[in-house]
């Protein structure tokens, strides 16, 4: 490694480098040293917590490539907005293509895996071996389109790419340039110590990096979009299926495609007019792609067994000055509809982690409000300790692709998503970064905020993508403005081209960007606010079993604690209770509730649990069998204490004869609510569209809502020990939620 110190912490020193690098053909076409492709994870805005370097790889010579399989067509039919989910019965193969660059890339072998994570660790045996700690020369990097969701959902899309579309490129990243900017210096990595690459940029950079020429401005055009009342006609399709349950939140993303100049000069303007803390820049010749992105938002990093992720949910326009910056940021908290949204993402991502994470171990650790130039966001954080047998592979294949550009449930709306956009979504919200299993380092953005051209005929095709969160309070004329907010940078910079209009709302100065506090407005906000920083209080991870997913012929020794049988309904919340069970001191056994027929009793006989839960999940309760066959079979007093959580305390009421509907009052989802049992009052994180109307005495009501003292949210048999919850104990917005599962536990 050489570090070249005293080249500054601005943050255009990286493509000023990269277009010094350029231009002495010492990353282009006439480049002897490897590769024409381009690489720069690029660390834009001020230095802060999430913008500390900028990586450039150098010439590659290794890459890997997947590409979409020729397709058996499936059954159109069908509509996930109505409910109708075709759910794969098996592995998802990965099929990648290792190539080799000489005057040229060509596939010199094929490695085969049985999804994302399999295939990604069978490419370790490519790698150099290190005694480097952190980021090293010879790790992987490069782009992960959002379609290879079919390497990571249990679905099969609809409209997915046409075959040979190009779904992955990952490169073994033999040499790095880093800027470190709480440094200022430059440091220069390769494997080989006597690289001759890097020789040639330590000459070139001996003397000072000369600042970039002016940016040329786009070809002034109307890119070709959706009109607003299909995009808000969209939304109110959405709130359909919300309010019969088929889901809680969709993010749909909206088109603007056209021509464009150049690719890189696009990238510039980004940077310059749009700087983000995760920005990308990606270019492979070959391929006919580039890829723009002045992305703010991060979706995984690991350090060491460390794995967070910070998504983005509520969105507001940037003010006039400060004083209006101030008072959005207010409405933006303070509006139910963002909170609600927010928390969602929140109770989703600790799910995802919590696959992949120990026990005890996920903690929500940051809430902020941060502001970018043309849009405002609130952004949190959640980390986690990865498992025992875990990896990097691992907690990518967990949490790809992020819940905040899919909604939740996951699974119900990524299928949803394919129907109601029609087109494959390609490199919009997949993933550019780099993991190295070596040392235990990777990190990876969200690709919003992004562009992706690819050449066609000899022009530069382009398209822009951008949307936002969609639940039951959206407003349809406000989803489609905040689509044109988002989309208005990239427009700007591809096609001069003003979305959202051409108000100001790009303050001046170096306060362009930046962080604030979450300001506690509400109650609600000032109570999640002191839940979370209780959370926080540090302590030793308590001793528990590690969770096990049921497969035919587990078998379990005699353990003389608690074993709870957990029934997954493909809810984004199911680990979060699997956690909460977990940390109780339970050995949990994770069952799939809706992926073929399964015998109930001969899963007690052969689990011999000593409590059941049902779990939450999309739909209604008769899309899992095994779910409605377990509550039957309590009533008749048959198995061990039963607990249904949403989903599960529905199928108990239907089991009684109780009847199932939309509320009256309509869908609540990710709000902490107040629910009364008796004389208390406690808050409770509410997600459903349906609730329970009592129709005999077989069940008794325990605990309604607060405001109507009318809608069912808790329920009980008078004599076995059967018990149903509407809301979500599990929630971080659930205050009092761990004791429900204690007390369960207890029986």
């Amino acid at each position: 490694m050489t570090v070249l110190c005293s080249v500054g912490e601005s943050a255009s020193i990286a493509l000023d480098l990269l277009a010094h690098l350029r231009a002495a053909n010492l990353l282009g076409e006439t480049n002897l040293h490897g590769a024409p492709d381009e690489l720069l994870l690029h660390s834009g805005g001020p230095q802060s917590d999430s913008a500390r370097a900028s990586l450039l790889m150098g010439p590659a010579t290794m890459r890997f490539i997947v590409r979409q399989p020729a397709a058996t067509p499936l059954d159109t039919a069908h509509s996930p907005l109505q409910g109708e989910l075709r759910l794969r019965t098996g592995p998802a193969p990965i099929r990648i293509e290792v190539q080799a660059w000489q005057d040229g890339w060509s596939t010199t072998e094929v490695i085969e895996g049985t999804h994302l994570s399999d295939g990604l660790r069978r490419l370790s045996a490519f790698l150099p071996p290190t005694d480097c700690e952190g980021l090293a020369p010879g790790g992987l990097a490069g782009l992960l389109t959002y379609d290879m969701v079919q390497h990571t959902e249990p679905l099969r899309l609809r409209h997915p790419p046409d075959a040979g579309e190009v779904l992955m490129v990952l490169y073994r990243a033999d040499r790095w340039v880093i800027h470190q900017r709480n440094s200022a210096c430059l440091e220069c990595h390769s494997i080989d110590a006597n690289d001759p690459w890097i020789t040639e940029v330590e000459s070139l950079l001996s003397n000072p990096i000369p600042p970039r020429e002016g940016v040329p401005e786009p070809t002034p055009i109307t890119p070709s979009t959706e009109s607003d009342e299909v995009h808000a006609d969209k939304v109110r399709r959405t709130q359909t299926a919300i309010r019969n349950g088929v889901l809680y939140q969709l993010n749909y993303g909206r088109i603007w495609s056209g021509p464009i100049d150049e690719p890189w000069a696009i990238f510039e303007r980004l940077a310059r007019d749009n700087p983000a803390p995760c920005a990308a820049w990606l270019t492979a010749p070959d391929l006919g792609l580039a890829v723009a992105s002045s992305s703010p938002e991060q979706l995984l990093r690991q350090q060491g067994r460390t794995i967070s992720t910070r998504p983005i949910k509520g969105t507001r326009p940037r003010g006039d000055d400060g004083e209006h910056d101030a008072n959005l940021r207010g409405e933006l908290v303070g509006s139910r509809k963002e909170i609600a949204e927010h928390l969602m993402l929140v109770d989703l991502e600790r799910n995802d982690l919590g696959r992949i994470c120990t026990p005890g171990s996920v903690r929500w650790k940051r809430w902020r409000i941060e502001s970018y130039p043309h849009v405002q966001h609130m952004v949190s954080e959640i980390e986690g300790q990865l498992a025992e047998g875990k990896d990097g592979y691992d907690a990518l294949h967990s949490i790809f692709p992020g819940g905040s550009i899919t909604g939740c449930p996951k699974s119900a709306t990524i299928a949803a998503i394919d129907e109601l956009e029609a087109t494959p979504r390609r490199v919009w919200t997949g993933s550019i970064g780099h993991i190295d299993p070596r040392t235990g380092v990777a990190e990876w953005n969200i690709l919003i905020r992004t562009l992706e051209a690819r050449m066609c005929e000899g022009t530069w095709q382009a398209t822009v993508q951008a949307g936002g969160g969609l639940v039951i309070d959206s407003d349809p004329l406000q989803e489609v403005e905040e689509a044109k907010w988002k989309a208005h940078a990239l427009c700007k910079a591809a096609w001069a081209h003003a979305p959202a209009g051409d108000a100001v709302r790009v303050p001046s100065g170096s306060g362009a960007v930046s962080f604030h506090p979450i300001p506690p407005v509400t109650a609600t906000v000032r109570r999640l606010i002191e839940s979370r920083d209780e959370g926080l209080v540090q302590g030793s991870l308590p001793e528990c079993p590690s969770p096990l997913r049921w497969h035919e012929g587990l078998h379990l020794e005699p353990s003389g604690g608690k074993r709870v049988l957990f029934v997954d309904n493909l809810d984004s919340f199911s680990w979060n209770i699997v956690h909460g069970f977990a940390t109780l001191g339970a050995q949990v056994i994770v069952v799939p509730g809706r992926r073929g027929p399964v015998d109930a009793q001969a899963l007690l006989s052969e689990l011999n649990p000593t409590h059941v839960v049902l779990g939450p999940g999309p739909g209604r309760p008769e899309q899992s069998t095994l779910t409605t066959t377990f509550a039957t079979q309590a009533l008749k007093g048959r198995g061990p204490p039963l607990l249904g959580i949403c989903l599960g305390h529905q199928a108990i009421g239907q089991a009684a004869g109780w009847t199932l509907s939309p509320t009256r009052f309509g869908a609540v989802h990710g709000v902490p609510d107040r629910i009364q049992t008796g004389d208390d009052i406690d808050i409770m994180t509410r997600y459903h569209s349906l609730a329970l109307t009592p129709t005999n005495d077989t069940l008794e009501v325990i605990s309604t809502d607060a405001a109507t003292t009318s809608l069912v949210m808790a329920l009980a048999h008078p004599t076995l020990p059967i018990r149903g919850v509407q809301y979500h104990p599990e929630s971080a917005g659930s205050v009092e939620g761990p004791t429900i599962l204690a007390d369960f536990l207890a029986q």
